[in-house]
This record gives structure tokens, C-alpha cells and sequence, in this order.
């Protein structure tokens, strides 16, 4: 796995300077936001359900024809949410908090990206190199929607991510700033995380908490719908 991530590392780090001598660079920028599903694979499929959140991404084009790119990939993916109410303290009774807890991945990566195509339908095809950072944190609020809460980190473990994906944008609108319906899937290898999931912080009556982390395969697909808006 690390042999295999600074190889490509290292091929990232070469795709701009290799486009910089083939083609004169171009004021030309895409943007995209949509929603993700994400499907855990492999050994993490036994201790993980489906996920869903956010994903965003960049792409630097470097031609006229917006063909070849550099990509800027960013997603939160929630796994797990617990929630429930209890009071403040043994001694403040009166006063009643809500407390959360999130399992969630973040996901950030940089690769070339390969548009084929010129006309409504363009399919693409990417790959990227960077880290998932897999944190549990739980939150207090006041069960009045009007009181600040207060939140803690639980666990947090960073793994380095390689990714590969592709997908298709159906063009809406022409211009300067065209707009694009933008559906892919993408395969995400962060190889051996640790994390917890669900259920795996536990309190006991004297106050004490323990927690009970998984060490496994963490590998995931996801699914991502969004737009597109070239600049």
C-alpha cells in the first residue's frame, strides 16, 4: 500500500509540469457539489452500513478543450449517529441535554483528471492520491433549539486514500460558465483504519467511558449526483 501511494504521489506531482509543455494554459475552472451515498466493501462491509453525505471537487483545466485537468476532491460521508437525552448532572436535575454522537470520514484527494468528448454527454474518467480522516465526536445542546452546545473529539485516526473514479456530465446550459448535471462513482483504498462505529463508546454508572475502536480494511464505493459549473 505505501509503496503504491508514493508511485502515485509522484505521478501527480509530474501530470502539471508535463502539461505546462504540451499545452499554453487556459483561465478555464470547473466546480461541482452534489450529494454521495457510500457503500462499504470488503472486510469494512462487516462492521459499517451505507453512508451518506457531501462531495466537492475542482478541476484545473489545462487545454481549450477542457479535456485535461487537474482534480481537487473533498467528501463527508457519516456512517453512524446516536442520540439521547439525559440530565445535565446528578445535581442539576432541572436542566435537560441532548447528546449526539457522529461517526463520519473526510475525505481530501489531488490527481489528474481525462475528459473525452466535446458534445452534451462527456464521460471522465480520474484518479487521486491524498488522505481519509475518520473522527467520532459528540456533542451536548440544551433541548431548547436556542442554547449553544459544546462538543469533544472521541477518536480520530488520518489513513492515506487513493482513489479512482469516473462518471458522466449531460450539459444544460452553453457560455462562459456552462452548467452540468454530474453523476460518477468512485473506489476509494485507505487500506488499515481504526475507527468507531455505532455503539462502541460505552458509559457506566460511576462516570467512567470506554471506548472499544475496530482496526480493519476501510475501503469504500460511492455514488455522487451534483452539478457542475465551469468558469
Amino acid at each position: 500500500m505505501r509503496q503504491r501511494y508514493w508511485l502515485l504521489v509522484a505521478f501527480i506531482a509530474a501530470v502539471p509540469i508535463a502539461a505546462r509543455g504540451q499545452y499554453r494554459p487556459q483561465a478555464s475552472f470547473a466546480f461541482g457539489v452534489g450529494g454521495v451515498l457510500a457503500r462499504p466493501v470488503g472486510e469494512f462491509q462487516r462492521f459499517v452500513e451505507w453512508g451518506g453525505g457531501l462531495g466537492t471537487y475542482g478541476v484545473i483545466n489545462f487545454d481549450r478543450g477542457r479535456h485535461f485537468g487537474l482534480r481537487l476532491d473533498g467528501s463527508f460521508v457519516m456512517y453512524g449517529h446516536e442520540r439521547y437525552s439525559t440530565v445535565l448532572s446528578p445535581t442539576i436535575r432541572r436542566v435537560w441535554v441532548d447528546v449526539s454522537t457522529d461517526n463520519f470520514i473526510v475525505g481530501f484527494g489531488v490527481g489528474p483528471q481525462i475528459t473525452l468528448g466535446n458534445g452534451p454527454i462527456r464521460p471522465y474518467v480520474y484518479g487521486t492520491a491524498g488522505f481519509s480522516y475518520f473522527a467520532t465526536v459528540s456533542s451536548v445542546s440544551g433541548t431548547a433549539d436556542f442554547h449553544d452546545g459544546l462538543s469533544s473529539t472521541n477518536f480520530d485516526h488520518f489513513t492515506g486514500a487513493l482513489v479512482g473514479g469516473g462518471g458522466l456530465l449531460f450539459r444544460l446550459t452553453r457560455g462562459r460558465r456552462p452548467i452540468s448535471i454530474d453523476m460518477s462513482v468512485q473506489s476509494t483504498y485507505n487500506g488499515v483504519a481504526e475507527y468507531l462505529r455505532r455503539g462502541d463508546i460505552v458509559e457506566y454508572p460511576d462516570g467512567s467511558v470506554t471506548l472499544f475502536p475496530i482496526r480493519s480494511q476501510a475501503n469504500l464505493v460511492t455514488f455522487r449526483t451534483g452539478v457542475t459549473i465551469g468558469m
